[in-house]
């Protein structure tokens, strides 16, 4: 059986390769992804799939159809479906055979694509799991609608009627999932149209986790088609008067039925490998260590309408599965506990003491908008104490918000975090507001001022933050901290070298004589001087009478991890504005550690200067001619500090990194703010969450060496792997040519 159906599959994998057409159509595929990827690709600056990803599944929707539509309508059209089918060969093995004929022809299209990633790896370390989980994806998307193709070829003689019949049933699959249907439809039919989509199914591995629900929806679908096709063979073949098409009706109903009952049902399956770098998607170790090691019952109870609306369903099946994992891995020490106020008063009556109320949400019906409130909320409980998610919005840092809530409810005493205000910095109510709300979920935080009669740093303050300052400190201040420090305590510097004027558009150093001594004695500085960075950096806006428009800014940089440093382990792109390099002469480099930095194409530029948008950055940093590697230099921005019988110190060039404006406004502002309350953790000496926290589910940056190699990169793929195809194409078919013009000899020899 297998014999046969590798022979009619390798019949169908060639009989592409014996026509220009083909050619045409992966040369067309592979043109059109590779244009759209690195359009968007360079841009974005990120060594990731995603690009092409989200284009995909579009471009599948026409190429897939082009390349089945000839399958059976062909076969059909030319009479040789019947004679074919007249050998001693299944219809089943003739449909497998036929379909893995067209698998093989579109894995190759896809192998095109293979050239993206190996140019990647030119710029950045890739995350392969993930890139293995994506192509895995695309290989069962493209399965699904090979089989949709076929079943549309053979319901025709016309390749072009199959070829729109094959487009249309796609589109549907594809629109079925989407938010533009699931509004419109009641709760429970929404969710039955959300589970049958493909693009979710699709995007769930595309993340790169392989999921044993979305292995099955893709072969169940597949398996769906695939009988119909066989039933569309098979009634020709049949008199439809006879039992024998009656059970055949019946069988490849029955088959169509179990499978669209296992995609539904399919979503109460549980398994999953987690291919992404940190397994981001599995709960943590440290988590489940917490939970493993609670003296007492700690209850998650959900709060969840039944109907939830449709933007909220992906989030809740990744709800779902953290729940379940942490239920089963907390064991007697966790008890979960789902209600559903819509029909519990009891329920009801208990969210609304938790403070916790219906959300409104928008539904489009009948070409009418309406609300309707829901509930999708989660309350942590213990020892008759509770802390609460209002509204669950999205997962990527759900397990780490519920870990800190039962450390929180369960630690019987939390850190304290002094903020020190007086000189100008920032403070819990004028900047540190976003970082207040983050921090309070775990520790203590307070103003700390200090004035004459302060005489040192209270016991009950375990880390000094001090962000910024327009102002130097007193010399008394300095000796304070310093003699923290000496004693045990841990202090956190934020600090520039220069201040910069936005409305000036000037910036100019700062000196704290009482700040500088401090970090002096411990071979530590703050250079007063203005870093920059030409390859990794944040973009403005820039007003002009032509209307706004964006340029590169490397000023406002987007810091490295310089180490394996438990800080900065899963973080990246830290943003820092107008920050400043970190001076370091440490005699014992044990004690220092580096945790962020520029780029390769950082460097410092000496104060006064200008800081205009617009300016020529080359010309800036070499006045003198042409911009040479000489001007550039890896800066560290960062750094951790432990003092000999001491506490610790983690000092960086800039407080942007933690202000209200640039966590709100800046695309990489949570990297930061997981930067910042990781090094509150370490230097608390509390750093059992920082491995949940700094799960990062960002591909890594796109940083090319040369600058020549993203040329290299995008016209090797553009052009080369195209004419790569043509050039094979061109030798096949001139040789397929050459064969066919030559004679024969009576005996079957080629003369």
């Amino acid at each position: 059986m297998i014999g046969r159906i590798l022979t009619v599959a390798k019949r169908e994998f060639a009989g592409y390769f014996d026509h220009a057409t083909a050619y045409i159509l992966l040369v067309i595929f592979l043109g059109i992804n590779f244009y759209f990827y690195f359009q968007e690709a360079y841009l974005l600056g990120e060594a990731s799939l995603r690009p092409m990803l989200s284009l995909l599944p579009w471009l599948l929707l026409f190429f897939i159809p082009a390349v089945c539509m000839r399958s059976f309508a062909e076969e059909r059209n030319a009479g040789t479906l019947e004679l074919v089918l007249a050998q001693p060969i299944q219809v089943v093995e003739f449909l497998l055979g036929k379909f893995l004929g067209v698998l093989f022809f579109l894995s190759v299209a896809m192998a095109g694509t293979l050239g993206i990633p190996l140019g990647l790896t030119l710029g950045a370390d890739l995350q392969w799991g993930v890139i293995f989980s994506q192509y895995l994806g695309s290989m069962f998307l493209i399965s699904a609608l090979i089989a949709v193709g076929l079943w549309a070829s053979s319901l025709t003689r016309n390749q072009v009627t199959a070829f729109i019949i094959g487009v249309t049933i796609s589109f549907a699959l594809y629109l079925i999932g989407l938010p533009t249907v699931t509004l419109s439809l009641p709760g429970p039919l929404a969710a039955v149209a959300a589970r049958l989509g493909v693009l979710g199914h699709f995007s769930n591995v595309a993340r790169g986790v392989i999921d044993l629900r979305d292995v099955l929806y893709f072969a169940a679908l597949g398996t769906a088609f695939l009988s119909l096709t066989y039933f569309s063979v098979m009634r020709e073949r049949l008199s439809r008067g006879r039992p024998a098409y009656g059970r055949l009706r019946v069988g490849v109903l029955g088959l169509v039925g179990i499978a669209i009952f296992a995609a539904l049902a399919g979503g109460q399956l549980r398994g999953r490998i987690d291919l992404t770098p940190g397994k981001v998607y599995t709960l943590s170790p440290p988590t489940a260590d917490l939970l493993r090691g609670l003296d007492d019952l700690v209850t998650l109870r959900l709060f969840q309408s039944a109907e939830l609306p449709a933007q909220l369903m992906p989030v809740s099946r990744d709800v779902d599965d953290l729940l379940r994992d942490l239920d089963a891995t907390g064991g007697a020490n966790v008890n979960l506990v789902r209600a559903n106020p819509d029909e519990d008063p009891d329920a009801r009556e208990e969210a609304g003491l938790l403070g916790i109320r219906p959300v409104p949400f928008q539904v489009f019906a009948d070409d009418e908008v309406s609300y309707q409130e829901r509930y999708f909320a989660l309350a942590v409980q213990y020892a008759g104490e509770s802390q609460m998610i209002p509204l669950i919005r999205q997962t990527a840092d759900l397990e780490y918000r519920l870990a800190s809530m039962i450390r929180a409810l369960t630690r019987p005493e939390r850190p304290a975090i002094g903020i020190l205000t007086g000189h100008g910095e920032l403070s819990l109510d004028a900047g540190l507001r976003l970082a207040r709300g983050r921090l309070q979920l775990e520790y203590d935080v307070m103003e700390f001022r200090i004035d004459s009669t302060t005489a040192a740093v209270p016991d009950s303050i375990d880390v000094l933050v001090i962000a910024g300052g327009t102002s130097p400190l007193e010399p008394a201040a300095g000796e304070i901290m310093s003699r923290f420090v000496d004693e045990g305590g841990s202090l956190f510097v934020l600090k520039s070298g220069v201040t910069a004027d936005m409305q000036a558009r000037y910036a100019g150093p700062t000196f704290d004589p009482a700040l500088d001594s401090l970090l002096q004695a411990r071979g530590l500085g703050i250079v007063p001087s203005m870093a920059f960075d030409l390859l990794v950096n944040e973009q403005v806006q820039v007003p002009s009478q032509g209307g706004a428009f964006i340029v590169e800014y490397p000023l406002w940089m987007l810091a490295q991890p310089a180490s394996g440093h438990v800080i900065v382990d899963g973080v990246a792109n830290v943003p820092i504005r107008y920050g400043s390099p970190l001076l370091v002469e440490v005699e014992d480099s044990t004690l220092v550690t580096p945790l962020l930095t520029t780029s390769e194409g950082g460097g410092r530029l000496q104060t006064p200067l200008s800081i205009d948008a617009m300016q020529e950055w080359a010309a800036v940093i070499a006045p003198g001619g042409e911009l040479s590697e000489g001007d550039v230099a890896m800066e560290t921005l960062a750094l951790a500090y432990t003092q000999p019988d001491g506490g610790r110190i983690v000092l960086a060039g800039s407080s942007s990194l933690i202000h209200d404006e640039t966590l709100s406004q800046s695309m990489s502002g949570l990297a930061g703010m997981v930067f910042f309350q990781n090094a509150i953790d370490w230097l608390a000496q509390d750093e059992a969450l920082i491995s949940i926290r700094s799960k990062d589910r960002a591909p890594p940056l796109l940083l090319f060496p040369n600058e020549w190699l993203p040329d290299v990169t995008r016209y090797g793929n553009m052009a080369g792997v195209p004419l790569l195809f043509v050039l094979v194409g061109v030798l096949r078919l001139a040789r397929r040519r050459q064969v066919q013009q030559r004679s024969f000899t009576e005996g079957g020899a080629l003369v």
